[in-house]
């Protein structure tokens, strides 16, 4: 996680946070043996799609989910969408417009198989890539 911290000085000495954007690319793999499975949860900082690079495996449907602080439930804030291997996809999600601090992807196979689908993602995004809505 990036944080940067701005001070400023003045009246009343005021301090003001600025998270950065969530951007590191981490690893995620999702085993189709199984119906469904979930990524590990990850700090949400600002309004920008959802970044996932599936790189190897078949295709599988990811739903980004959101939560408010550490103990709040997941919720459904995307659409379920399916991204092709080796294409660079921008998932639209409201996390941080409905309040959510966290995020995190959903996983559902779509043919059942012994085949482990792998790539990276992040949570927030530098750019847009291929949008899926």
């Amino acid at each position: 996680m990036m944080v940067c911290a701005l001070a400023i000085s003045g009246i009343g000495g005021m301090t003001l946070t600025v998270n950065a954007a969530n951007t590191e690319d981490k690893p995620f793999s999702f085993d189709n043996s199984n119906a469904s499975g979930t990524s590990e949860w990850r700090d949400k900082n600002d309004t920008t799609k959802g970044y996932v690079y599936p790189q190897s495996g078949p295709k599988i449907f990811y739903t980004v989910q959101g939560k408010v602080g550490t103990n709040g439930s997941a919720a459904s804030r995307s659409n379920v969408v399916a991204i092709p291997q080796g294409v660079q996809g921008s998932i639209t999600n409201t996390v941080r417009e409905e309040g959510g601090t966290y995020a995190r992807l959903k996983y559902q196979r779509i043919t059942t198989g012994y085949v482990t689908t792998k790539g990276v993602w992040s949570p927030d995004s530098t750019r847009n890539y291929t949008i899926f809505n």
